[in-house]
C-alpha cells in the first residue's frame, strides 16, 4: 500500500430487489479533509439473488463497473463487507481487491464466526478466527456504545493496516468513506 496515504475511497451498495437492479456508490475522499474529490453511482441490471457466502459474484461486477467511472484513483479502498474474514477467504473485498489489483479492507456489520465482543470503549478488539481458528481479522469497537464491526485484510493490505486506517477514518460506526457511499447509494433507487 502506498504511503502516505492521500486519497481515502470506499463503496457500498444499494439493491432493488422488485427491479431487479442492484447500485454502486464510489467515493474518493481527501484523507486529511474527507472531502469528496470523486464518486460515481452506477445502477445495474441484476439477475443473481442474494446468497450468503457469495455477494462477491453479485456486487464484484457493479463494483469493476462502477471503478472504471472514478478519475481519481483512491490509495486504499473500504468495502462494505469481509475480505479474509470469509468461509472462503475470498470476500468481497477479497475479490474486487484482486480483480482490480488495488488495495481493499472489509469492513463488514455482520460476522461470519462466532466471535468475543469486545470491551465497550472505541478501539477495544478482540482478534476475529474462522472456524480453523485462524486469525481473518479483528472484532473492534469503533465508538463506545455501538456494535463493533468486523475488520478484515481485502487484498495488498495487512492486519494491522486494515485496523489502524479503520480506526483512523471512524468517527461513528463505520469508516467516514463508507457511510457516505452508503448515503449516496440509497439515493440512488429515491424517486
Amino acid at each position: 500500500m502506498k504511503r502516505p496515504l492521500k486519497l481515502i475511497g470506499a463503496a457500498d451498495f444499494a439493491t432493488a430487489r422488485t427491479q431487479g437492479k442492484i447500485a454502486v456508490a464510489l467515493v474518493v475522499l481527501d484523507a486529511v479533509d474527507l472531502r469528496i474529490l470523486d464518486k460515481a453511482i452506477l445502477i445495474k441490471n441484476c439477475s443473481l439473488p442474494y446468497i450468503p457466502g457469495f455477494l462477491c459474484f453479485r456486487e464484484g461486477p457493479a463494483f469493476l463497473s462502477a471503478l472504471k467511472e472514478i478519475k481519481i484513483q483512491a490509495d486504499v479502498w473500504f468495502l462494505d463487507g469481509h475480505g479474509l474474514a470469509h468461509p472462503r477467504r475470498m470476500g468481497l473485498a477479497s475479490f474486487v481487491g484482486i480483480m482490480a489489483d488495488i488495495p481493499t479492507i472489509g469492513c463488514a456489520k455482520s460476522a461470519y464466526f462466532p466471535y468475543e465482543e469486545p470491551e465497550n470503549f472505541r478501539g477495544a478488539l478482540t482478534i476475529y478466527r474462522n472456524q480453523k481458528g485462524e486469525r481473518v481479522g479483528y472484532c473492534l469497537r469503533t465508538k463506545t456504545g455501538v456494535k463493533p464491526v468486523f475488520v478484515s485484510p481485502g487484498h495488498r493490505v495487512s492486519f494491522e493496516d486494515a485496523l489502524f486506517l479503520t480506526l483512523e477514518f471512524t468517527c461513528y460506526r463505520v469508516p467516514e468513506p463508507l457511510r457516505l457511499a452508503h448515503f449516496l447509494s440509497r439515493e440512488a433507487f429515491r424517486f
